[in-house]
């Protein structure tokens, strides 16, 4: 890793620290978010019981709005999860802007009528399996099988995919690289990709890790083992492109991302790229992290039409996919088809999409 990289992402960490003890109320805000109003999906929130947690789990439930009709009684519908960030929840999603650009994107053709789940992980769990609370099984398994059980949603892989942002971008990533037969794609924003050595961590981060209870899973001091297999990056230095089943991958960040994600973000597509396994990447210029930044306005919509592209292919509504830039990794099909990838080129953009006048991107909080 590079000495800048480094100091960057030490940074990251130092500034997290700051965030967690700054943490919003989680209701602040709530009790004046106005009415969501979607044309082509209708929205519903839920419970169910999850034996991973222990306990009831809530989830906010996107349907085509024609899913009731009796003509599609039939329907196998293709399936997004989405893994909210720190410190949110399933209506993060809804009240902050994902709803609008979700269905304007369903209008538009670029992401076919689909049942989009957005999922509740807790606040601050990163999705990690603990001895009470088992927070990725509560994805990969409880959640799967009460959406299996409840609605019309296809078996199909290349039907389905895993979405998250920040904290949840990291989880997204680490389930799609270990268990790449239960999702077809995965695509997330400003994902929380971490230093591979956990020595390197500032002291302060490694008292976070205590205080939110991860010494049972990395132990205490932090273990480099049970680290790296937490870590996008580490995951994906031991990926086998042939094990990996065509796994879809997509991935942004910004160049202005207040915790330096965009530089972590990079060596992942640098791990990705030098061991041959396509992926898309897309560096954004100006992009910051948060909501507040645009993020849902300027990087959802690729996102979206990504795997729109894929469930296109496998028999769903033609996506929108034309005139959204980025740079495949790996072999893509530029690079079949003889074109020359920006990313390779320095006289080039090094595949850093440019997003409009405000420089808007990125994930949550």
């Amino acid at each position: 890793m590079h000495v800048r990289s480094l100091s960057s992402v030490l940074t990251l960490f130092a500034v997290a620290a700051t965030l967690v003890a700054q943490a919003p109320d989680r209701g602040r805000g709530r009790r004046d978010a106005k009415p969501v109003e979607l044309k082509n999906l209708t929205f519903r929130t839920e419970t169910f019981k999850s034996e991973a947690i222990g306990r009831d789990n809530e989830i906010g439930v996107y349907l085509p709005k024609d899913y009731d009709d009796p003509k599609n009684k039939d329907v196998k519908w293709p399936l997004v999860v989405w893994l909210h960030g720190l410190f949110e929840d399933h209506m993060r999603f809804h009240e902050r802007g994902g709803a609008e650009v979700l269905d304007q994107c369903v209008g538009e053709g670029k992401l076919p009528p689909c049942v989009f789940v957005s999922a509740n992980g807790g606040r601050t769990s990163m999705y990690f399996n603990r001895k009470d609370q088992r927070w990725e099984d509560l994805i990969t398994v409880d959640l799967l099988e009460h959406l299996n059980k409840t609605y019309r949603v296809s078996d199909k892989r290349e039907q389905r995919a895993i979405m998250g942002v920040s904290m949840g971008g990291m989880a997204a990533l680490r389930i799609a690289f270990t268990q790449p037969d239960l999702f077809g794609a995965v695509a997330v924003h400003s994902a929380a990709v971490m230093p591979e050595d956990p020595a390197q961590l500032p002291d302060r981060m490694k008292e976070m890790v205590k205080q939110f209870g991860f010494t049972e899973v990395f132990g205490d001091p932090i273990e480099k083992e049970p680290w790296q297999k937490a870590n996008p990056l580490c995951l994906a230095q031991a990926l086998d492109s042939k094990q990996m089943h065509g796994l879809r991958i997509y991935f942004d960040a910004g160049t202005n991302d207040r915790l330096h994600l965009g530089e972590t973000n990079e060596l992942l597509h640098k791990v990705l790229d030098k061991k041959g396994i396509e992926h898309t990447w897309r560096l954004i210029e100006g992009g910051g992290h948060s909501w507040g930044s645009g993020f849902q306005g300027e990087a959802l919509p690729h996102s979206f039409a990504f795997l729109g592209e894929m469930f296109a292919a496998a028999g769903a509504v033609k996506s929108g996919l034309e005139g959204l830039g980025g740079s495949v990794g790996g072999k893509g099909d530029d690079e079949k088809n003889g074109k020359k990838d920006d990313a390779k080129d320095p006289k080039k953009d090094a595949g850093h999409d440019k997003p409009d006048a405000n420089g808007r991107s990125g994930g949550g909080r």
